[in-house]
């Protein structure tokens, strides 16, 4: 056991073949000791995956204390009436197990090839989920809600069933200042994306990030926390050391070593290397909420129930 805070981990898992599978993976994620099982939120057919809140009705069955995550819904995709009526849905029949993930959408394909929703602007597309946070929060209170917005209009609606968290944490998955600020102020939890210009791989980036939580007032919060999402590394196979793994992990991606030893976003090397780096960066920055890509979770799953305390 540890002896600092319990970091949460999340395992990322957006397919499986078959149901019998599917009900393996999250019974052995949960025996893990795994904080929570997280399913993506895309349509596009470069990132195949299966649809979150159907995936996760059957993990709810399936088990007993995993938390489940939805990282993170595309707000464009779904009517908030609707979003508020499933995922309450969910809360009240896994016995309040959801984390509510939300976004603004990012991935082009996921519109304009499927017509489900028109590709507009970053910012119009923030204007709507911030909107859409808003009227959802009153949704799910379980009372009358009139609601009148630029993007929603909703006329003393009563939303059914009423959850059984109160509230339901949210989760709000960003890396632009916007998003990020928003998600200080009105999220229990964010998950950070590595800012594209740092490449997941440098540090500046990410404490800009941070400073821009900071600005909005996250800092001071005591209930909100503090997320990464893990989807890079490479852990180390049987006979390799662990300083091998992250030379060979840096040659491949055109990395220097030093930064993705110290990146947040990264873990390569050994177990003991791993270990040690997740815990210097929750200790660092704070960062307590772990999303960490399937491959890369089951990887460091002898580590995950000793940092989770």
């Amino acid at each position: 056991m540890t002896d600092n805070p319990p970091i949460h981990f999340s395992i990322q898992m957006p397919l499986a073949e078959s149901a019998s599978a599917w009900a393996s993976k999250i019974r052995r994620a949960e025996d893990l000791g795994f904080y929570s099982v997280s399913v993506p939120d895309h349509l596009g057919p470069s990132l195949p995956q299966l649809a979150p809140l159907v995936a996760l009705a059957h993990a709810a069955a399936t088990t007993t204390r995993l938390r489940l995550a939805i990282t993170v819904l595309d707000n464009d995709f779904r009517h908030p009436v609707m979003v508020a009526k499933e995922v309450a849905t969910l809360d009240l029949l896994s016995e309040g197990r959801v984390d509510l993930g939300m976004g603004a959408g990012w991935l082009e394909e996921d519109y304009t090839r499927t017509g489900v929703a028109t590709w507009d602007a970053p910012g119009v597309r923030v204007g709507r989920l911030i909107e859409s946070v808003a009227l959802l929060r009153e949704l799910l209170t379980g009372e009358t809600v009139k609601f009148k917005g630029d993007h929603y209009t909703v006329d003393d609606f009563q939303s059914y069933p009423r959850p059984l968290q109160s509230p339901i944490p949210l989760m709000i998955g960003a890396r632009g200042k916007r998003m990020l600020s928003f998600a200080a102020r009105k999220a229990q939890i964010i998950s950070i994306l590595a800012a594209p210009s740092e490449g997941g791989n440098r540090l500046a980036g990410f404490q800009q990030q941070l400073r821009w939580i900071e600005e909005a007032g996250g800092r001071e919060r005591d209930d909100l926390l503090l997320g990464i999402r893990i989807h890079m590394g490479q852990v180390a196979a049987v006979g390799q050391s662990g300083q091998e793994v992250a030379e060979t992990y840096a040659r491949r991606t055109g990395t220097p070593v030093e930064d993705v030893l110290a990146s947040p976003f990264v873990v390569a090397g050994d177990l003991p290397m791993i270990r040690d780096h997740l815990v210097e960066v929750a200790e660092t920055y704070g960062t307590r909420y772990m999303t960490v890509s399937e491959e890369l979770a089951w990887g460091i799953a002898p580590i995950v129930a000793e940092l989770a305390g």
